[in-house]
């Protein structure tokens, strides 16, 4: 069974190949051959490296311990210039010399000043404690000053020592804890014997505590770069610095170790995983230790490594280049008529314009070329045949159209000549000339706005003169609009429809508004008016011409439909309406477009 099933997966792979591009093929091929010689030449070299890299990879190690020390001793000479500094400040001499008296307080403000702008110079101090003779403690701190376990700081651990040093410092843990416990962490006390200037005799302690997160940084760059734990710890093998990443090293025999020796490193396996454990002794007996991954260390030396990796690769690539470079030049043409073909999903029927020989590929080009010139004949064929079509749609939607308007018009001048109003019949009649002459308009049927405004005048006082008070009409024209061009006759079936579908059958007087604005790219015409409005459902059957011609509303569908074939766009005509508020009908045409009907 299992020889069977590494017969069908080799089968499956063979199929996905052979029906893989050609440039695939020949790029799989060479790929398979430099993978062998990229393992067997690396596979060779990595046995005679391996010998080297163990001691290479120690000295590194060890050089980067030395680096750390280095930064921590220049951290602890800062600290202890600024505690020379302050040690011979002369109103710390005064005020420890001198704890009564009507200048003391002056003293302690100017010894605070100058505490608190020699923190705010150096981030590594988190706080100053001075103790005179007398018992005093003057402390400033970043926190919040730390209360003492003990009553005399004589009666600290590290006293002896410091006065034994005559002005030499000592560091300590925590200012070897003479502090109450706080949850700020560790900190390193540099503390050292005030001595009076003029007679060398002590009259303090001063002591400068360096925050954790100073140390750190001594060390942060170097310990990020190698993906390194650092832990520092003092004489008594405290963590100076803490840390929770180590309790799965065992450090109990590198430590046996420094008591002997200045410097070590062990390798340990953790997980599966190899490190490298070294410790350095530093001054005061503390010490270094650094637990590094073996293979984070050995990128020391990885110049070399690179050097000769880059040999072997440089001629695995020089074979590998040769088969890009036929492939290249077998796939590029075929390419090229690939992206052409794909091009056809978005409607672009271009031919292929590269140079290609007699072969193969120059008659697969000429036969694509010739089928794309015959798409572009039957498309431009098409495109006449539906400009036809679309011309004869719009003439008999007009054709619809006028008689609408015709026939209602003379029934209204029939009533008026019935009624023996002369006049009315006059005026009227002068209304339906001037009408006929923008509308006729020799044949032409693109007109300017301002021609169709005077169209739907004309139209509206023929109706006002026959319906009376029943309704008025306001017009709000922007004259910037006047001179573009519009297909005519679209605003005179709206208002007809808003006149007739919403005001009458209101059954009380109503009005129609009347609006053409230019805002932005665009030119709005609306017809609105307070009749009986119509539902969503009325409305989407006009603006999907599911109207007929004898409903109500065809004066619409008609103009939905001439808007659509002339412009050949959605959304130009808008409706907004609901039962028993009235509707507003909106058109709304790009500016350039409007420019542009004017030459057609």
């Amino acid at each position: 069974m299992v020889v069977l099933n590494i017969h069908e997966l080799r089968g499956k792979l063979e199929r996905i190949l052979m029906d893989a591009k050609i440039g695939t093929k020949i790029m799989v091929y060479y790929g398979i051959l430099l993978i062998l010689s990229i393992v067997i030449s690396s596979s060779l070299y990595q046995k005679i490296n391996a010998s080297i890299m163990a001691n290479k990879v120690s000295d590194v190690s060890i050089q980067t311990l030395h680096s750390i020390s280095a930064n921590i001793d220049s951290l602890v000479d800062s600290v202890n210039s600024y505690s020379k500094m302050l040690l011979s400040n002369e109103n710390v001499q005064h005020l420890l010399r001198n704890t009564e008296g009507y200048t003391v307080l002056a003293r302690k403000r100017a010894m605070y000043r100058y505490m608190s702008e020699l923190m705010e110079a150096t981030s590594l101090i988190s706080s100053i404690y001075i103790f005179d003779n007398a018992g005093n403690k003057y402390a400033i701190d970043s926190v919040y000053p730390k209360a003492l376990k003990i009553d005399d700081i004589a009666k600290a651990n590290w006293y002896n020592d410091v006065m034994e040093r005559r002005g030499g410092y000592v560091l300590q843990l925590n200012a070897g804890e003479i502090f109450e416990s706080t949850s700020e962490g560790n900190f390193v006390s540099l503390i050292r014997v005030i001595n009076d200037i003029s007679s060398q005799t002590p009259i303090g302690i001063l002591i400068i505590n360096i925050s954790e997160d100073s140390i750190i940084k001594t060390y942060r760059e170097i310990s990020s770069r190698y993906q390194t734990i650092i832990m520092l710890k003092d004489e008594n093998s405290n963590n100076v610095v803490r840390s929770n990443d180590t309790e799965h090293f065992n450090l109990g025999a590198l430590l046996l170790q420094s008591n002997h020796k200045e410097n070590n490193a062990m390798t340990q396996t953790i997980k599966g995983k190899p490190y490298l454990t070294s410790y350095l002794n530093i001054s005061n007996d503390w010490k270094i230790i650094s637990v590094m991954p073996f293979d984070e260390l050995s990128k020391e030396s990885s110049i070399f490594n690179s050097i000769t990796l880059i040999m072997i690769l440089l001629n695995s690539l020089l074979m590998f280049l040769g088969g890009v470079v036929i492939s290249k030049l077998l796939t590029s043409p075929i390419n090229k008529l690939l992206e052409s073909m794909k091009n056809i999903e978005k409607g672009e029927f271009k031919e292929v314009r590269i140079p290609t020989s007699n072969d193969e590929i120059g008659k697969l080009k000429d036969g694509y070329n010739m089928m794309i010139q015959e798409i572009q004949r039957l498309i431009y064929r098409i495109v006449e045949e539906q400009k036809v079509k679309r011309k004869a749609e719009l003439d008999v939607l007009q054709a619809q159209i006028k008689p609408h308007f015709l026939y209602n018009t003379f029934d209204a001048i029939s009533s008026l000549a019935l009624s023996g109003k002369n006049e009315e019949v006059y005026t009227m009649m002068k209304a339906l000339g001037s009408y006929y002459r923008t509308s006729l308009n020799k044949g032409k049927e693109i007109i300017s706005i301002k021609e169709e405004i005077e169209t739907v005048k004309n139209y509206l006082t023929i109706q006002k003169m026959r319906y009376g008070d029943t309704f008025s009409v306001d017009f709000d024209i922007d004259e910037r609009v006047y001179g573009y061009k519009i297909l005519k006759l679209i605003l005179q079936p709206i208002a007809e429809n808003a006149l007739y579908h919403g005001i009458r059958r209101k059954g009380e007087n109503g009005s129609i508004w009347i609006s053409a604005k230019h805002k932005g790219e665009y030119v709005h015409l609306l017809v609105e008016d307070d009749g009986v409005g119509m539902g969503k459902e009325t409305i989407d059957k006009i603006l999907n011409g599911a109207i007929g011609g004898k409903v109500p509303g065809f004066g619409i569908r008609g103009t939905v439909e001439r808007l659509r074939i002339f412009y050949g766009v959605q959304g130009i005509f808008t409706i907004e309406s609901k039962e028993g508020y009235g509707t507003k009908v909106t058109i709304t045409i790009p500016a350039k477009e409007c420019a542009q009907t004017g030459q057609k």
